[in-house]
């Protein structure tokens, strides 16, 4: 797979991910992202001239029977409101599909696998 990158400026999402204790920035989806670009990534966010290591959801929140594609990123070690601000997000390696759970806690019981998984590979 080749590097995708996504750009934008960062905008209010649901905030189900600060609820969960796993806060995330949101930008638009480009036309460009299909269907077989869905899933959850290792990720680097880049924000003016710095790199921060992340988790990205790309998809529909089929848990929660939203259809509509998002981009939402996890920054692991960067807790910072950062509305308006303008992102790069770089997929580097997927770690899975998007896909439904059963409910939120077991998202979110998957969710700290895929951090767990993302910190590893940036020896964290």
């Amino acid at each position: 797979m080749q590097t995708l990158v996504i750009a934008g400026r960062v905008k209010k999402g649901r905030q189900r991910g600060r609820k969960n204790s796993f806060p995330t920035i949101n930008i638009d989806v480009p036309s460009f992202i299909k269907k077989n670009h869905w899933g959850i990534y290792i990720s680097i966010i880049q924000i003016d001239d710095n790199f921060y290591p992340a988790v990205t959801h790309l998809g529909p929140a089929k848990t929660f029977a939203i259809q509509q594609v998002s981009c939402e990123s996890y920054l692991l070690n960067l807790q910072k409101k950062l509305y308006r601000k303008k992102v790069a997000v770089i997929l580097v390696a997927k770690i899975r599909p998007v896909k439904k759970f059963a409910n939120s806690q077991i998202l979110k019981t998957q969710i700290i696998k895929d951090v767990k998984q993302a910190k590893k590979f940036f020896n964290l």
